[in-house]
């Protein structure tokens, strides 16, 4: 791990010297002009690109060497006996990433894909160590002079974060492939016609997390009401039908089912004050059956919201906040559903033009919903609300237009049930990224 890490730090510290030199104008004619030789070719062929931002094919490198205090996601607490779960192991880890984003404009279609590959690896715990990709390809689109939209095929694959799965003793894997389009159509003056559409399909390594494995698939229809660029109303009608595809039938009988089908009605509304502060905020309701796709009246009717806020304080200084209520498929706990409410705060402060610090806070409470455990089931334990807390600060420095380097650290608690998950990561950053 150190040695490839070392050599992966290497490359991306030569390249930044060659990027620094010609930080000043990084571009592709700093060399003499060839176009007094062949003015006829350059005539006829399209122009090149006239800097590295216009060129349709970008790569970019991220190489991070730290500390994992648990990244085994082992518990403790008065419910975690060491002879039961062992102790928390805390290794030096690495994440390396490799990327490639392509975009190009063809007759008004904006097509884009974004394609990264890495690993995470552990010193001293080799056979831990597990590959992580994404994947976004798609295209921006006009119909005509009414409709803008986006079509897009997504991939991704990564460990779970902290507070984001029940499995103990082990690294899950969550791999999500989704399809969605996203479609909006003025009707008149300011008002909009939405229709979106999706499927989903998520699936997890752990065996404890395996019964929120599910496919899903959405339809929405609303309308948006701009006023200007910076205030605007929307209402979005969503019915979504859910399948989980790994539920055993002896979870039935212990309140977990195998379908479930929600209709959620949303409000948002979106207002810039000025370039400094915006505010975003939604409200609406949620209710469910326990069929797929099938539009019944509810069972129950769950309240939901969010509020966000964007402030720049100064022009060295900005602050965000917000706070929800959201349901949603279940990764905290295993359940039908998963009603997550959570609070967060962060700020950015650029102390000189290349060093920049911040830092934020997070609280999450996630609970079940529509499933009613039995109290001696085998997976209360599992469907118990979770709670997860924390925060972190970092450090930023612009090395050259094209590299950074960034020192973070982050700390999450855990609590579900009788146990308790601590977990702690440094890491020092260098991201390479040619634009």
């Amino acid at each position: 791990m150190t040695r490839g890490a070392v050599l992966t730090l290497g490359a991306i510290a030569s390249l930044a010297g060659l990027s620094a030199a010609r930080a000043g104008d990084a571009t592709l004619f700093g060399w003499p002009s060839l176009s007094p030789i062949a003015p006829a070719v350059t005539e006829v062929l399209p122009s090149l690109p006239q800097n590295w931002h216009d060129l349709p094919l970008q790569l970019h490198v991220s190489e991070s060497i730290g500390y994992n205090s648990n990244f085994l996601n082992v518990p403790t607490g008065p419910g975690a006996a060491a002879a039961a779960y062992g102790r928390p192991v805390g290794t030096m880890q690495s994440i390396s990433t490799y990327g490639a984003t392509f975009q190009n404009e063809i007759s008004g279609q904006k097509l884009f894909a974004d394609v990264n590959w890495g690993m995470y690896r552990y010193l001293n715990n080799g056979h831990y160590n597990t590959g992580h990709s994404s994947a976004d390809l798609g295209d921006n689109f006009t119909l005509g002079s009414k409709c803008t939209g986006s079509l897009k095929l997504s991939e991704s694959s990564a460990p779970s974060t902290p507070g984001q799965q029940v499995g103990v003793n082990v690294i899950n894997n969550l791999t999500t492939l989704s399809a969605t389009e996203n479609a909006s159509c003025i009707v008149n003056g300011e008002y909009s016609a939405l229709f979106n559409s999706g499927y989903t399909k998520s699936t997890n390594s752990a065996l404890p997390d395996k019964p929120n494995d599910y496919q899903s698939i959405f339809a929405a229809a609303g309308i948006s009401y701009a006023v200007s660029e910076t205030n605007s109303l929307q209402v979005l009608a969503t019915l979504t039908g859910t399948k989980y595809t790994s539920r055993q039938p002896v979870f039935n009988s212990q309140g977990l089912v195998d379908n479930i089908t929600t209709e959620q009605v949303m409000a948002t509304y979106t207002k810039s004050f000025s370039p400094n502060l915006s505010v975003n905020a939604q409200v609406g309701v949620l209710g469910y059956n326990d069929t797929y796709l099938g539009v019944n009246f509810p069972k129950t009717l769950l309240p939901q919201y969010s509020l966000s806020v964007q402030w720049s304080v100064t022009p060295k200084l900005s602050v965000s906040a917000s706070a929800s209520r959201l349901a949603s498929a279940p990764s905290a706990v295993v359940s039908n559903l998963q009603i997550t409410e959570s609070a967060t705060g962060s700020f950015a402060y650029r102390l000189t033009p290349k060093i920049g610090v911040g830092g934020n806070l997070f609280a999450t409470y996630s609970t079940g919903a529509a499933t009613p455990f039995l109290y001696n089931s085998p997976l209360a334990p599992y469907a118990s609300s979770q709670r997860t807390y924390g925060g972190g600060t970092n450090v930023s420095y612009a090395v050259s237009p094209f590299l950074s380097a960034n020192l973070s650290y982050q700390y999450t608690r855990s609590v579900q049930s009788t146990l308790t998950w601590n977990t702690s990561l440094i890491l020092l950053a260098l991201n390479f990224n040619p634009y």
